[in-house]
C-alpha cells in the first residue's frame, strides 16, 4: 500500500494507492521494477497534490511498508512537526513529512532519499530545505530485519539498502561541500546488460521532461549508445557487466562500480540506483515503461503503456520476398533460456523444405538441418545480417530487444521462462511475441526447470506455431505466399 495525507489549513485528507496489477485506476500507481523506493514516495507526492492541490504539508509513508492514511494520522496527532520524519524504534522511516514547496521547486532531489535510515534522510532534507529536520522515534513499533524478496516484488535485503543509504550520504556529502549542487546532473545508476541499454534509451526517447540527465553504462556497451539513440548522456564505467552466474554479488559490483567511476563523477553527480529494485515478474508492464516511470513520467493510464503504442520505429527489408529470408536467434545466454533444440531442426527443416533461406547466429550445430550459421556479437554485424533477411525471431535476450525496439525489424519475440509483457509486448503486422501460456509462467528460472529439472522451458512454443507466425507475418508485411 502507498499513502499519504495532505494538510490545508489545519484540515488532513488520507489518501491510499496500490500498486497496479493490470489496470491504472485512479487510486493505482504504476508498478517499475526499476525503481527505487523514492521514486514511489515522489509518486505519492505528485497524486496527492493533484487531490489536494492546495495542500500545505504531505505526509507520506515510506513505500516500503504496508500503512495506510489511517494509520498516519495517528502518528501525527502526535505532534509532527514540518519537516520531519517518523521511524520505528531502530531508525527505520515509516513516514515522511515534507513541505510542498519540496514537491514543487525540487522534486527529483527526493529520489535521493534512502527510504531505509531516518538519520541519513534527516540530515539530506535538512540539506535541501536549509532548515532543522525533527526526527522523532516511535518506542512501540520496529520493523523486523526487511526480506531478501517478498510477495509484492520488492527485494531490498540489507544489502541493497546498503547500496541506498551509500548513495543518499554521498547526495549530503555533495550538498554540503558545493555550492554550486543544484546545477549538478542527475545519473541513472543501470550499467548492464545490453538489453537494458536499449530500454533504456528507448525509454529516454519518449521522455519530454526526464528527471535525469545522464546514465552510468558499462563501457563495453559502446557501440550500442552510438545507435540507439538514448537521449541521456553516457557516463562510462570501466568494468565488465554482472556475471550472471552469481559469482559477484550486486552490492559488490556496486563498490567496484563506485571506485572505478572515480571521485569527480561521483562527486559531480546525484546518483540514483536503479537497478532492479522490484521483480520484473511481478507486474504485466513492458520494461520500456518500467524505466519511463523511473526517468519521471507517471503513466497514469493505460493508453500511454507501451503494449497499445504503435512500434516507434517501422523498417522492412528491401529485398524481394521470394526467396524468403529468416534470421534466428535462438540462444539465450542461458540453456534454460534457449530455445529447444528438436524444435529448431523441425522448423528449420520445413523451412528449408519450403525453399526459405534460414540463418542461425552462432549455432553451427544446427548446419546440416539446413542453416546457415553466422557470427553477429557485436551491434554492427547484428545490424548488417538483419537488414539481409525479412524476419527476425528470437528470444528474451539483447538481439530481440535491439532489433525491435531500435531497428523496427519485422521480429517474432519467443518467450519461456519470462513473459512478452514485460520485454516484449504488443502484437502489429511488425511485431508477435509468442508463448505457450502455461500455469508455471512466468517462472522467471535461470538455471533449469523448477518443475521438472532439465534444462528445457516447455514454455516455448511448438514448431507448428511458430511457423504459422512467420507466414502470417511475412504476408502482412511483404505481400509473400507460401508454395
Amino acid at each position: 500500500m502507498l499513502t499519504g495525507i495532505a494538510l490545508t489549513a489545519g484540515r488532513a485528507d488520507g489518501f491510499d494507492f496500490a500498486i497496479s496489477k493490470g489496470g491504472l485506476a485512479p487510486n493505482e500507481i504504476f508498478d517499475s521494477a526499476t525503481s527505487p523506493p523514492a521514486r514511489y514516495l515522489l509518486e505519492v507526492g505528485r497524486r496527492i497534490l493533484k487531490a489536494a492541490p492546495s495542500a500545505d504539508v504531505l505526509v507520506v509513508a515510506n513505500p516500503l511498508l504496508p500503512l495506510r492514511a489511517q494509520q498516519l494520522a495517528g502518528w501525527l496527532n502526535d505532534g509532527v512537526t514540518c519537516p520531519g520524519i517518523v521511524s520505528d524504534e531502530k531508525d527505520f522511516p515509516l513516514l515522511y513529512v515534507l513541505p510542498r514547496r519540496l514537491f514543487e521547486e525540487m522534486e527529483r532531489y527526493l529520489l535521493l532519499l534512502s527510504t531505509v535510515d531516518a538519520g541519513i534522510d534527516a540530515r539530506l532534507l535538512e540539506g535541501l530545505l536549509g532548515q532543522q529536520v525533527t526526527c522523532r522515534r516511535s518506542s512501540n513499533i520496529r520493523i523486523g530485519s526487511y526480506p531478501l524478496s517478498n510477495a509484492s516484488g520488492w527485494f531490498q535485503g540489507a544489502e541493497r539498502q546498503k547500496i541506498l543509504k551509500v548513495l543518499a550520504a554521498n547526495a549530503i556529502n555533495i550538498i554540503g561541500k558545493k555550492p554550486h549542487w543544484r546545477r549538478l546532473p542527475f545519473a541513472v545508476y543501470h550499467p548492464y546488460h545490453a538489453g537494458s541499454i536499449v530500454f533504456f534509451a528507448a525509454a529516454s526517447r519518449d521522455m519530454t521532461t526526464p528527471l535525469f540527465e545522464r546514465h552510468i553504462v558499462c563501457s563495453t556497451y559502446r557501440d550500442i549508445m552510438a545507435v540507439a539513440d538514448s537521449r541521456l548522456e553516457p557516463l562510462w564505467l570501466k568494468l565488465t557487466w554482472l556475471p550472471r552466474d552469481g559469482s559477484v554479488g550486486e552490492p559488490q559490483y556496486f563498490a567496484h562500480a563506485l571506485d572505478r567511476l572515480g571521485d569527480d563523477v561521483v562527486q559531480d553527480n546525484f546518483i540514483v540506483f536503479m537497478r532492479y529494485s522490484r521483480s520484473t515478474g511481478t507486474s504485466p508492464f513492458h520494461l520500456i515503461d518500467h524505466d519511463r516511470f523511473s526517468l519521471g513520467d507517471s503513466i497514469d493510464s493505460v493508453a500511454k503503456t507501451r503494449q497499445v503504442q504503435p512500434p516507434l520505429h517501422k523498417q522492412a527489408c528491401k529485398l524481394p520476398a521470394t526467396p524468403l529470408k529468416v534470421l534466428f536467434h535462438v540462444t539465450g545466454g542461458l540453456p534454460i533460456k534457449n530455445y529447444p533444440v528438436q524444435y529448431c531442426k523441425e522448423v528449420i527443416r520445413t523451412l528449408s523444405v519450403l525453399g526459405i533461406a534460414v540463418t542461425v547466429i552462432g549455432r553451427p550445430d544446427l548446419v546440416p538441418f539446413g542453416a546457415c550459421s553466422i557470427d553477429a556479437d557485436e551491434t554492427e554485424p547484428l545490424m548488417a545480417a538483419v537488414e539481409a533477411h525479412h524476419i527476425f525471431i528470437g528470444l528474451d535476450s539483447f538481439p530481440h530487444h535491439f532489433v525491435r525496439n531500435v531497428m523496427g525489424w519485422p521480429t517474432i519475440g519467443l518467450f519461456g521462462t519470462t513473459t512478452a509483457a514485460n520485454f516484449g509486448g504488443g502484437w502489429h503486422d511488425h511485431y508477435r511475441s509468442l508463448s505457450e501460456g502455461l500455469p508455471c509462467h512466468p517462472c522467471g528460472s535461470e538455471t533449469d526447470c523448477p518443475v521438472f529439472g532439465h534444462a528445457e522451458c516447455l514454455n516455448y512454443v511448438k514448431p507448428p506455431q511458430l511457423l504459422a507466425a512467420i507466414f502470417e507475418m511475412a504476408s502482412q508485411v511483404y505481400g509473400y505466399q507460401a508454395g
